[in-house]
């Protein structure tokens, strides 16, 4: 089941792009209907609960691959499945239980505090761990034969994983109560996350040694990861710099390839800190919801900051339809082609053609 026609080409961008190098032109993430579905050993698979969801790795991923038969990937668009147990399925493998839900997995506070032995810490046995890691040994069985990658789910990491384990209002008052232990368990859950990243790995990495990571559409040669610390909209700048940034330098020196994904207005104040990093790649934008979208003027002070430290910008223009090549191209025509991948929403085929050949055109860098 041959899905994606330019693999070559594709990694060779995403290559160039994490290096901050020319990639000819902006990455374009791109999905078309086929003319003509491909032949495909799996029909789709309704869910009968909502834990299966998340849960029947053999349904999700006939689903997947049903979807994949009947829609192509163009520029640098892949087939990727993802098996997410929620965003931030580490604070599950180290104690916390899940509550389903339709859109999201929601994880329970973990009694104790930091001086209760074993608190935070990885127990290879967890439940929820090794039905993870059992769920991506599935999913790698049934890939078999296919070009389609599995992707590294949404483990997420220090900061968020801590305040899904001990709640949001408990952690902002522990960076004053308790400001050494945040950073001695900061340090112990990045040590977990390389744990569960390179265990997870054995099913995802590719045959070029490089991985793709789940939601995010983001594959690179080496550890490649979304990075984040959601609760920084709740920090000054003082605070994130003082716990946020130094567990973040340290897990994104872990990685090859690090893509921080900065959530809501609040966290806006943060850029200046975060495009000091030198050992991160890039930057996403989620301007929230009721916010105007990630194409608009309104922000376009914060991308300058990006492509002045010479970062990677990825930008979602998913919501905009129609619209979404207009709003490409003034982005282009402001700040120039590098650096930039632009995710675009479904389109026809006689519509992909015309962006791929426009971008090649106008879109140089």
């Amino acid at each position: 089941m041959q899905i994606k026609t330019n693999w070559e080409e594709t990694r060779q961008r995403f290559t160039a792009w994490w290096a901050g190098q020319s990639t000819g032109r902006p990455l374009l993430h791109i999905w078309t209907k086929r003319e003509h579905p491909i032949p495909n050993n799996f029909s789709p698979q309704p869910y009968n609960t909502v834990e299966e969801r998340y849960l029947n790795a053999e349904k999700i991923t006939a689903n997947y691959l049903d979807f994949f038969a009947n829609h192509e990937p163009r520029g640098e668009g892949y087939p990727e499945v993802s098996l997410n147990l929620g965003a931030g399925s580490l604070a599950l493998y180290v104690g916390s239980q899940p509550t389903f839900s339709k859109d999201t997995i929601w994880f329970e506070p973990v009694e104790g505090d930091y001086n209760t032995p074993g608190y935070l810490g990885l127990d290879p046995q967890n439940h929820w761990y090794k039905t993870h890691l059992d769920m991506h040994k599935k999913a790698k069985e049934m890939l078999k034969g296919t070009d389609a990658l599995l992707s590294i789910p949404d483990i997420v990491e220090h900061l968020d994983i801590l305040s899904s384990l001990r709640g949001t209002e408990a952690v902002c008052l522990d960076f004053y109560d308790f400001p050494e232990e945040v950073k001695s368990a900061c340090k112990n859950l990045n040590r977990h996350y390389e744990t569960c990243f390179d265990a997870l790995n054995e099913y995802c990495i590719d045959e070029t040694g490089g991985n793709s990571f789940t939601a995010f559409n983001i594959w690179g040669p080496g550890r490649t990861a979304k990075v984040q610390a959601d609760i920084a909209a709740m920090l000054s700048p003082e605070l994130f710099r003082e716990f946020g940034i130094p567990a973040m330098k340290e897990q994104c020196g872990w990685l090859d390839n690090s893509l921080f994904h900065l959530d809501g207005p609040e966290c806006i104040c943060h850029v200046p800190a975060l495009m000091e990093m030198e050992e991160l790649n890039a930057l996403q934008w989620t301007p929230g919801y009721s916010n105007p979208s990630a194409g608009e003027e309104i922000w376009d002070d914060m991308y300058a900051k990006v492509k002045d430290a010479g970062k990677g910008l990825w930008v979602s223009l998913y919501d905009y339809g129609e619209e979404a090549v207009d709003k490409a191209d003034r982005l282009v025509r402001k700040f120039g082609a590098q650096g930039f991948y632009f995710i675009f929403p479904h389109m026809e085929r006689v519509d992909a053609e015309k962006l791929l050949i426009k971008a090649e055109r106008e879109w140089k860098c």
